[in-house]
């Protein structure tokens, strides 16, 4: 009867090593690069609040959503993305979006997910807008972003997903 017991103990505790490994080993991983998926997904959304003053609204909304559009296709899946390049990304991107924004931001994320991620170079080739023959004729509306004046972004609507840390720890 005591020997069962023992069993019975140290089946419950292999069983609860085996569910804090996975947690850790398996569910870690995945619950951090969603955490740096949306984070970044903040950051370029906050791009539409953010256009040049030089850049016509239904332009900017063309390569804000064409860059959307890059993050979900080429970063969606952690295995997608180099882990080691995951947060400098994230701190050069916020570092950028603290400044003024311009038409070169946009084509320097869409280099960067051309080093970091696996599809972002083919991806880059076909829909980069920067060099699309669409982006002259692009019209508001088309994405469906709503694109703000220049100087006139709603309040609380600043630029970086916030935190202290390059994790928003």
């Amino acid at each position: 009867m005591v020997r069962g017991r023992w069993l019975a103990i140290a089946a419950v505790l292999a069983l609860s090593a085996a569910a804090t490994a996975f947690w850790f080993l398996a569910l870690g991983p995945i619950r951090e690069h969603r955490h740096w998926y949306d984070r970044v997904r903040a950051d370029l959304d906050s791009l539409a609040d953010r256009r040049p003053a030089d850049v016509p609204p239904g332009q900017w909304e063309f390569m804000v959503g064409w860059t959307i559009n890059l993050h979900a296709n080429s970063a969606a899946a952690r295995q997608w993305v180099d882990r080691g390049e995951t947060w400098p990304f994230v701190e050069e991107l916020e570092r950028r979006l603290q400044g003024p924004v311009s038409v070169a931001t946009i084509d320097w994320m869409w280099d960067e997910y051309a080093r970091i991620t696996k599809g972002g170079r083919l991806y880059g080739e076909r829909y980069r807008p920067t060099l699309s023959s669409d982006l002259q004729h692009a019209q508001p509306g088309y994405w469906g972003i709503r694109v703000r004046q220049p100087g006139h972004a709603e309040p609380g609507a600043a630029a970086g997903g916030g935190g202290s840390s390059p994790r928003g720890d």
